[in-house]
């Protein structure tokens, strides 16, 4: 990153403002230029000091940029990756933080002059609310971050996104496109699917007037953008539908399980669930513990595929 003295932020809603304040934080020394769709949330990335000024256009935003971060819902990066051509140069390195990296990697081959300076990013850190105003610095601290070079990435345009994410404290992952797109399906998508089935189930049924903060944990994710979500569910829906077909498979055997009356297996299921979940936050916890004490440092290697696979599963 000391080799960037200018970043261009395609994009200054929550994620995008989020890594110009993170940024900041760090120590970044290089101007950070925004652009976006309504120019009041570019005014608002500004005055909260995620980015430091606007520029009028993508291609003018990325003409003097070295690194160029897209921030947009996926069905605007075919738009944008257009645009980024027009000011594209060869010291330009691009990335994302897109949830799905399939349809972006086509994007961005099927409109950039050198794709091989696209990095596919997924940083694995939001929240249900939007815009820069609920923008954090910490948001991607301690969080893992997917990245998904393809063989013709260039080490060079890697490295360079591997250190904007470090500097972030992000713990980096790298694996394939498609199977980025299958883990995810599994435990970012289906629990979105999921907490907006539960939310139209209690709308069905009933139950608003007694409901706490399990109802209201559970269905966080029911509040999230809807525009966003439409686009992730969409351009990963094969991968959905199966992760919901799983999903659909698991209910069966728990409806069956009720209707038999089978109490011991019953029990048996939630103690194995329980316990799954609880190794999973105790590794959570190991990687909050050492990241506490010291921020992850550039050397830092990405995790190969199996522990991926193991962390994200």
């Amino acid at each position: 990153m000391d080799r960037v003295s200018q970043m261009a932020i395609i994009g200054t809603g929550l994620l995008g403002a989020s890594v110009g304040l993170g940024l900041k934080a760090a120590g970044f020394r290089g101007r950070i230029v925004g652009v976006g769709r309504r120019p009041e949330s570019v005014q608002e990335a500004i005055a909260r000091g995620a980015i430091d000024e606007a520029a009028p256009d993508v291609p003018q935003a990325v003409a003097q940029s070295q690194l160029a971060l897209v921030a947009v819902p996926l069905s605007q990066f075919d738009a944008v990756f257009k645009q980024i051509a027009q000011g594209d140069h060869e010291d330009l390195v691009i990335t994302d933080v897109g949830s799905t990296k399939q349809e972006v990697l086509e994007a961005a081959r099927r409109r950039l002059a050198q794709p091989q300076r696209f990095v596919g990013s997924h940083p694995m850190a939001g929240s249900e609310q939007q815009g820069p105003g609920a923008a954090r610095a910490d948001l991607c601290r301690n969080k893992p971050c997917i990245l998904t070079p393809e063989p013709d990435t260039h080490a060079w345009a890697l490295e360079r996104v591997e250190a904007l994410w470090t500097m972030l404290g992000m713990r980096l992952i790298r694996m394939p496109a498609q199977e980025h797109d299958r883990q995810t399906a599994v435990i970012s998508h289906l629990p979105h699917a999921v907490s907006v089935l539960l939310v139209q189930v209690a709308a069905e049924r009933g139950g608003w007037q007694i409901a706490s903060t399990g109802f209201a944990d559970t269905t966080r994710l029911a509040s999230s953008n809807p525009p966003m979500r439409a686009d992730i569910l969409w351009a990963n829906r094969e991968e959905v539908a199966a992760s919901l077909e799983a999903f659909r498979r698991r209910l069966d055997r728990f409806c069956d399980l009720l209707s038999r009356g089978d109490q011991e297996a019953l029990l048996a299921m939630l103690q194995q669930t329980k316990q799954r979940r609880d190794q999973w936050l105790k590794r959570q916890g190991r990687f909050l513990e050492v990241s506490a004490c010291e921020a992850p440092q550039p050397q830092n290697k990405p995790e190969n595929n199996a522990t991926a696979s193991e962390h994200l599963a």
